[in-house]
This record gives structure tokens, sequence and C-alpha cells, in this order.
């Protein structure tokens, strides 16, 4: 009798166990129409900066405040415009709004190729960027690209919603 009453108490506790919710995201868009619709149709402001060291070291951070307020736009004519905010980011490069670089996709929308023509907080002039597209929908994109400086590379992974 006890043996039965322990298997009905094992049996009505593990029904009463709740598996917890699985967050999923929408599906990737993917295509260069697809893509370049969801890049242009919006103002992106930056959410969060991965750096990604190694499988096992990564630093995960929300982005700092004076980047938060700024917004980003791919326009359809290929040119790149920043929004500075109210929050300076206290670098010596002077935060003027406005284009600061070209972009094109490449590789069926899952590369963006982005020239920086001129020196802004965060982007070097002359700079070209490979930024892999690792995930876009209309109110969301993640976008990674691999640094090397000095001693040291690895991947930063930038996530950006919809303003």
């Amino acid at each position: 009798m006890k043996k039965l009453f322990g298997f009905i108490m094992i049996i009505v506790f593990l029904a009463s166990c709740q598996k917890e919710a699985v967050v999923t995201e929408e599906p990737s868009l993917t295509g260069t129409d697809a893509v370049k619709g969801a890049l242009t149709n919006t103002d992106w402001v930056l959410k969060h900066t991965a750096l990604i060291y190694s499988p096992d070291l990564v630093d995960n951070g929300e982005a700092e405040p004076c980047k938060r307020d700024e917004t980003y736009r791919y326009k359809l004519n290929g040119d790149t415009d920043i929004q500075f905010g109210n929050v300076n980011c206290g670098s010596s490069i002077p935060e003027i709004s406005g284009s600061y670089g070209t972009w094109e996709l490449q590789s069926n929308g899952t590369v963006i190729k982005q020239i920086v023509t001129r020196d802004v907080p965060g982007f070097i002039n002359g700079e070209t960027i490979y930024w892999t597209v690792d995930y876009i929908t209309a109110n969301k994109m993640r976008i990674k690209t691999t640094v090397i400086e000095p001693g040291k590379t690895y991947v930063q992974m930038d996530t950006y919603i919809r303003k």
C-alpha cells in the first residue's frame, strides 16, 4: 500500500510541474529583396552588443546609454545615416548627425558591406565593415562582424530594434 501511495504521489508531483515557456522569434527574412525591404523600412536603435571571444567566453551587455539613443538608417540610395541622441559618449570626435557612409547588400542579402566616409564615434573614415546578417525582421536585426585588434580577434554581434 505504501508503494502505491508513493507512486501516486510521484505521479501527482510530476503532473503538477509546469514547463517553462519557450520564447521563439519569428522567422528571419531571407533573400536580397526581403532583407533590403526590412533594412530600409525603418530607423534602427542599438539594443545589445555581445563580444564573442570563444564559445565559452562571451561578453554580453546592454549597449552604452549614449549608444542606445542614437538612430541608424539605411537609405534606399545606399547612404547610411546616424541621428545622435541627447546622451554624449564623451568622444573627441564631434557628434554631427547625418550621412556617415554607404552600404550595399551582398551574398543574397546575408552580408551588408558598409563603407565609412567620415569619422563618427565608433566608426573611422575609410573603414570597410562586412556585417553578416544573423537575423532580420521588420522589428529586429542582429548583425555581426569579426574584429581584429592587436593581440585578439573576436566577433561583435549587435542587436537593433525598430524605433
